[in-house]
């Protein structure tokens, strides 16, 4: 046997591919002091080291796949033709912190009326003009009632998410049914409601979408003259989302 220096480890080709160089690395190998121990300890690695190395070319197969992926989605959004609102119209809605429901939709047929007075046994659909996405915080109710009434308990609020999926023909329901009365005081000075959450969480109107009120008048007499509805939202949290993210100041 030889001195105590092991002899340093040669790769050795694959199985039935041997030359005499390879089989006299082996040989030293075995003949140093403790080789065969060091055989041993490498033959007991090998399937752990094999396994590991399968392990990362999974790893590199998933991380080319989402790798691509992702130049996908680049390729279409960097594309002008996939915008649907330029960063300088987001811009100019981030000064605004609410959304007015001032616009009669039109055409729906009875008990919807198109335009105001809203009669007894009536009701009236209020939406907004199209605009980009938000997420509502709170609702202010206003409503001016012939003859100077404050008779709100009369009047029902429902909102709806529009379109609010195919199978839906008025909309998606927002929220519960409300009476004005809990929006109004006697006086007819306003409560500031929150707006609905759904499973706890906030309902963004989508930029697609609009959200709608129905109003109805379940009065004998009096007619509902004018309302007007705001939706507010957080226009500060509504810029820091929309703004553009281009790794400079907010001048970029």
């Amino acid at each position: 046997m030889g001195g105590s220096n092991l002899a340093p480890v040669q790769q050795l080709p694959a199985a039935g591919m041997l030359s005499r160089e390879n089989l006299e690395d082996l040989r030293v190998l075995l003949c140093s002091a403790g080789g065969v121990q060091q055989l041993l300890r490498i033959a007991e690695l090998m399937p752990r080291l094999v396994s590991r190395c399968e392990s990362l070319e999974s790893l590199v197969r998933r991380l080319k796949s989402r790798c691509d992926a992702t130049d996908k989605m680049f390729e279409r959004t960097v594309c002008s033709g996939q915008v649907l609102y330029s960063q300088r119209t987001l811009d100019e809605y981030s000064d605004d912190s609410q959304v007015n429901l001032t616009v009669v939709v039109q055409g729906l047929g009875a008990p919807y009326v198109n335009g105001f007075p809203v009669p007894p046994g009536q009701k009236i659909r209020l939406s907004h003009s199209p605009r980009p996405g938000f997420t509502p915080t709170k609702i202010a109710v206003d409503l001016n009632i012939s003859g100077g009434g404050n008779n709100y308990l009369d009047f029902l609020l429902q909102l709806f998410l529009v379109p609010g999926g195919v199978s839906s023909a008025t909309g998606l329901e927002v929220g519960s049914q409300m009476r004005a009365n809990q929006f109004l005081n006697k006086d007819g000075t306003q409560i500031h409601v929150d707006f609905p959450t759904y499973r706890n969480c906030p309902i963004d109107v989508g930029s697609a979408e609009q959200l709608v009120l129905d109003i109805t008048n379940t009065g004998a007499a009096n007619n509902l003259d004018s309302a007007f509805i705001t939706l507010y939202y957080d226009n500060r949290l509504f810029y820091a989302l929309c703004r553009k993210a281009c790794g400079c100041d907010d001048e970029c």
